[in-house]
């Protein structure tokens, strides 16, 4: 717990950094639609398979991410309920490791932006069914042919609510980024959502987040999200 707690508060210093105004800068408006799919693979691995585009608004350019990942989870040995969970909503821990290709400002036809990603997420329950849900990652990139790492750290909470038989996740979360180009931190960002269970295969999650920037420019993001989640 005091772990946690030290985490807690390393987040909020980080993020607080970012939270004055960008001053004379415009805040940039975007929508961001994205598909993911789930495949799985073993009692303990499935695929990751990750499709979006961003859409600057203010700016009217636009970018393309692909991305292709394996997951692996330990199985619960104690609590054999959660052997069959659902690893976003049950599982203590799992980690991430892929591959993903993004694209310039000039739009979608040129992947500028390469890297290899290792993450690690891991859930604790707290009270009245709320769960925090921490994870640390590392992003290996190659921008231009430039060679960086960007460490992220994100720390959040979520409830799952039942409406008329119709789960509903709200979740609130904060990211801290630090990008060794600058050897500083970068970029601090807020989010809040939900993920909705349409069927058994198909779930939708609309959110909202705003992005502080602070290296290479000082500037803010207003983001509207829509992902559409496949799983099998």
């Amino acid at each position: 717990m005091q772990a946690v707690t030290f985490c807690c508060r390393l987040l909020v210093a980080a993020l607080l950094a970012f939270a004055a105004p960008a001053g004379a800068n415009e805040t940039q408006q975007e929508f961001v639609p994205e598909l993911n799919a789930y495949i799985k693979l073993s009692e303990r691995s499935r695929a990751y398979l990750q499709a979006g585009a961003t859409g600057r608004l203010t700016q009217g350019t636009s970018d393309g991410e692909i991305g292709a990942y394996l997951d692996y989870t330990l199985k619960p040995i104690y609590r054999l309920e959660l052997r069959e969970a659902n690893w976003e909503r049950d599982r203590y821990l799992w980690v991430r490791a892929g591959y993903g290709l993004g694209g310039s400002q000039e739009g979608l036809k040129d992947f500028n932006e390469r890297r290899f990603v290792l993450e690690a997420t891991g859930r604790m329950p707290l009270s009245n069914e709320v769960w925090l849900v921490h994870r640390g990652r590392v992003d290996l990139r190659s921008i231009d042919g430039e060679s960086s790492q960007r460490y992220r750290y994100r720390l959040g909470i979520e409830r799952e609510f039942n409406v008329k038989g119709v789960p509903l996740v709200p979740y609130a979360q904060a990211e801290a980024f630090y990008d060794t180009r600058f050897d500083a931190l970068s970029r601090g960002l807020y989010q809040a959502g939900a993920e909705i269970e349409l069927t058994k295969q198909w779930r939708i999650e609309p959110y909202y987040a705003r992005q502080h920037d602070m290296r290479p420019a000082s500037g803010s993001v207003n983001r509207l999200g829509l992902v559409l989640k496949y799983y099998r």
